[in-house]
């Protein structure tokens, strides 16, 4: 398991199937909430690999947030001699899907909307806000390097992705997740009732209706908030729904996920 992450760590990560490496530095922490900002070196993705004072010549070619993965490798620090400084950010506006919504966090402790936005071109330079999961960054990150012309090898490459393992938490689910953990950062309770108001079109088919409770839940569990109403609904659902889960790996392997954090946490 990898130790404790310090502003400045350089971590070695393994891109793709044939062992090709990439490198990250951890920049940033956003207080109080408590995202990972890191940065991506723009390098040509090795099998071999590079030291850490082969890396401080480097450029950092983006940044985003990460759910970094326990296994990647910390190669050594690299000093940081500037305060980092918060890039703009955007995500879906949850009123209107249709739009974007460009903010900043002030001094890393409050959100400040900037300008709601109708095209991905308005944005600027600002960043998607979401934190990504492990396969997802490096996607995110595989992609970067391919911009650069540093990196050829296809995306759909099938011994890179044979199954929908290496894409960030996305969908439905991945909306219902990250709007369920904004509500309980915002120490509001009341998660079940408002995910109901927030999806009420969804909830009236029973696959999207297991995609939402499982997003919920998921937030829940992180969170250590859960209501017995979204695992109740979860757990009916995913009876009901073995045929559609048997067909959807990715999902299913999620549910499994989930079951695994309700069995440990002992609930009736």
């Amino acid at each position: 398991m990898m130790s404790r992450l310090y502003i400045g760590d350089v971590l070695e990560v393994v891109l793709d199937s044939y062992n090709n490496k990439g490198y990250l530095i951890y920049l940033a922490k956003q207080i109080p909430i408590g995202f990972k900002m890191f940065g991506l070196y723009e390098v040509i993705p090795t099998v071999e690999g590079y030291n850490i004072n082969e890396i401080r010549n480097k450029k950092i070619a983006a940044t985003i947030m990460i759910f970094e993965d326990k296994n990647w490798k910390k190669i050594g620090r690299i000093k940081q001699n500037n305060k980092f400084a918060w890039p703009d950010q955007y995500e879906r506006d949850f009123d209107d899907n249709s739009k974007y919504v460009i903010y900043h966090w002030g001094d890393g402790n409050e959100k400040n909307i900037i300008k709601i936005v109708d095209n991905e071109p308005d944005l600027g330079l600002a960043q998607k806000g979401s934190t990504l999961f492990a396969p997802g960054a490096l996607q995110y990150y595989r992609n970067i390097l391919r911009k650069l012309g540093l990196y050829n090898i296809p995306e759909n490459n099938n011994k890179i992705q044979k199954v929908r393992d290496d894409v960030e938490l996305d969908g439905l689910y991945g909306d219902a997740y990250y709007f369920a953990r904004e509500i309980l950062i915002k120490k509001d309770k009341e998660v079940y009732s408002i995910i109901n108001r927030r999806y009420k079109e969804e909830l009236l088919f029973p696959d999207t209706a297991l995609q939402l409770y499982m997003g919920v839940l998921k937030a829940e569990i992180e969170e250590d908030y859960i209501e017995k109403e979204v695992v109740d609904k979860y757990r009916l659902l995913v009876m009901q729904e073995k045929e559609y889960l048997s067909k959807e790996k990715w999902l299913n392997k999620q549910v499994k996920l989930i079951d695994e954090e309700l069995l440990k946490l002992n609930l009736e």
